[in-house]
């Protein structure tokens, strides 16, 4: 029999078994939706976690001020290691002497009237710089480093505050990926012993299809279609429910903002549908792992 026809056949007779053991079939529908459903909705919480984690992340600035009277060589040093620190971002911002005494005089007129009289701004003001980071789990490393150099007066960028928040966003994230781990094993077993009902229900006709001389991947063929047009059907509702749902919740949110700037929702395009086609393959997997290791297991074809 050629490839094409044992498809052919696993497709019909698969069809054939969905409607001939409809309750079971639901059954497994209903429990692979309603696993996808906490799966979809566990995925949804992970990645804009990490995107919050990001966020965060990226609105992150070390201030720091050199000593008072740096001079143009101490400056022109200071930047060059700066480029050679790997978790500095290059383009950093850069405020002199002259300019803060300037920022000082544009402001109210007791500020103004101090900056006015200041005539050489750089035995006042130090030069400061804010600097990103590329990675700000390093961050606390990255701000030893700095306050190391004989020219920097102080380096700082909110330290607990900051630790501690992005430290809640880690473990978050981390805890919904395990839950969405956890759900598609459990979703496996589920499917597993559901099918093995159906299976069971159609012993006899297996028994005849091995006595006339089907080979193993003859029968083993429509129980894995099964299971893929079963996972398939049951996450129909799930890819529904992650993209209507998802969209009206974010059509609520200030522009994807919730609170603060930096808690932003991820866009619903494309997200959504890079979403459900992650559930949509978690589906038709564990159904097809499902159906191929209740036929296995327990038929011993």
């Amino acid at each position: 029999m050629s490839l094409f026809r044992m498809i052919r056949y696993g497709v019909r007779d698969a069809f054939k078994s969905v409607r001939r053991n409809l309750s079971l079939s639901l059954a497994s529908i209903s429990c692979i939706s309603i696993t996808l459903i906490v799966v979809a909705l566990a995925l949804l919480v992970a990645f804009n976690v990490e995107n919050f984690s990001q966020k965060a992340g990226d609105n992150v600035t070390i201030v720091t001020y050199l000593q008072l009277g740096a001079t143009e060589d101490d400056i022109t040093s200071f930047e060059a290691k700066l480029n050679e620190m790997d978790n500095i971002v290059k383009d950093w911002e850069k405020q002199t002497p002259e300019q803060r005494r300037d920022e000082l005089v544009s402001q109210e007129e007791l500020l103004s009237n101090i900056g006015s009289i200041i005539d050489n701004p750089n035995e006042v003001f130090h030069y400061r710089y804010d600097l990103k980071v590329n990675d700000v789990s390093k961050i606390e490393d990255t701000k030893n480093e700095l306050k190391a150099l004989d020219i920097v007066d102080t380096a700082e960028y909110g330290d607990v505050t900051v630790t501690r928040m992005i430290d809640m966003f880690d473990i978050a994230g981390k805890t919904a990926t395990v839950v969405a781990v956890v759900l598609i094993i459990v979703t496996v077993f589920l499917i597993v012993n559901t099918i093995k009902l159906t299976i069971f229900s159609r012993k006899r006709e297996i028994s005849i299809m091995r006595v006339v001389g089907a080979s193993n991947m003859t029968i083993k063929n429509p129980f894995i279609i099964e299971g893929f047009l079963i996972g398939l059907m049951g996450s129909i509702v799930p890819v529904l429910a992650t993209i209507f749902g998802y969209r009206a919740f974010y059509e609520k949110l200030d522009d994807g903002h919730f609170m603060t700037f930096w808690l932003e929702f991820l866009s619903p395009t494309p997200f959504i549908y890079f979403v459900s086609l992650i559930i949509v393959i978690i589906g038709v997997t564990v159904g097809m792992i499902g159906s191929s290791r209740a036929v296995r297991k327990y038929l011993k074809v």
